[in-house]
């Protein structure tokens, strides 16, 4: 959202129509990050019976509280008035912070400390979990998620039917009953046996860019569109292995002390709270050393 767009006042005391309640709802969840504890709104467009109980007009007093510096919030918003003013300018500056992507020289040290650490494999194999991966650490989580990579047959380099990548991938898939219990588990290079289907170089390139760019959204909407463009490049790297190893979901709610110390911005203590145990020494102290020396 890129401007609040209301007719008339919502909140306490408000007109209320549903579009403008809906508006100001939506507003309210895109600048989240700036009204905390608050939660995810149902942008239903309503306010209940009783708005003072409302968790809508709840959310206009803390923002305008925390935002727009009023000392006894109203929690009403009227239209062109200055809490909806305020409201525009940082959904602007939530926008514009959300488009500006990393550099461009931090993206060739990423892409590089990746494929080091995740490894470049064109066909099929069992990351340490279980889970069925390709190219540069790319995991699918079932037969319908492999079936939308583009899988070519090693031996001719026509593309792969989906019946193809079906077998692979259950056939791949069922090894893990057969090395899971392994002192040590095999790496990548021992699935190429069981496999016919590969990436090319081209596709892994193009499955790792876009891997960048949604971690990239999702690290900002985790920790602040603007606050993330501010951390240290050495920051940034970390929080991208952290990601693209975790995944969204892992990293918000099995690293909650990590979390509160990249958001406190004191990062030698987020170092501390790294350790991935999955993962080998060499990875958890590059992460580490990363976050430990960051200035």
């Amino acid at each position: 959202m890129a401007k609040l767009i209301m007719a008339q006042s919502v909140g306490m005391g408000g007109v209320n129509t549903p579009n403008d309640v809906k508006a100001v709802q939506g507003a309210l969840n895109n600048l989240l990050r700036l009204i905390p504890p608050t939660r995810k709104l149902v942008e239903d467009g309503r306010l209940g019976s009783r708005p003072e109980h409302s968790k809508t007009v709840a959310a206009i007093k803390i923002f305008q509280s925390k935002s727009v510096g009023m000392v006894r919030p109203d929690g009403k918003i009227d239209a062109n008035g200055r809490s909806h003013r305020k409201f525009n300018e940082k959904l602007s500056a939530h926008l514009a912070a959300s488009v500006v992507p990393i550099s461009g020289s931090l993206k060739v040290i990423l892409k590089k400390n990746l494929e080091k650490y995740e490894g470049r494999v064109p066909h099929m194999y069992l990351d340490s979990v279980g889970q069925v991966t390709v190219g540069i650490g790319h995991m699918m989580t079932d037969v319908q998620a492999a079936q939308k990579v583009p899988f070519v047959v090693s031996s001719s380099r026509v593309p792969a039917t989906a019946q193809q990548i079906e077998d692979e991938f259950n056939l791949i898939k069922a090894q893990w009953v057969r090395v899971q219990g392994a002192q040590k588990l095999p790496n990548a290079a021992y699935y190429k046996k069981f496999t016919k289907l590969e990436l090319l170089n081209t596709d892994i390139d193009v499955i790792r860019d876009s891997h960048i760019v949604n971690f990239e959204k999702e690290l900002k909407g985790l920790y602040g569109y603007s606050t993330f463009s501010t951390y240290p490049d050495d920051v940034k790297l970390a929080l991208f292995d952290m990601i693209f190893n975790l995944g969204l979901t892992r990293l918000s709610n099995k690293f909650v002390n990590f979390n509160i110390h990249i958001k406190a911005s004191d990062f030698k203590k987020a170092a501390l709270e790294s350790n991935r145990h999955q993962l080998s020494t060499d990875r958890n102290f590059y992460v580490r050393n990363l976050l430990s020396n960051a200035k």
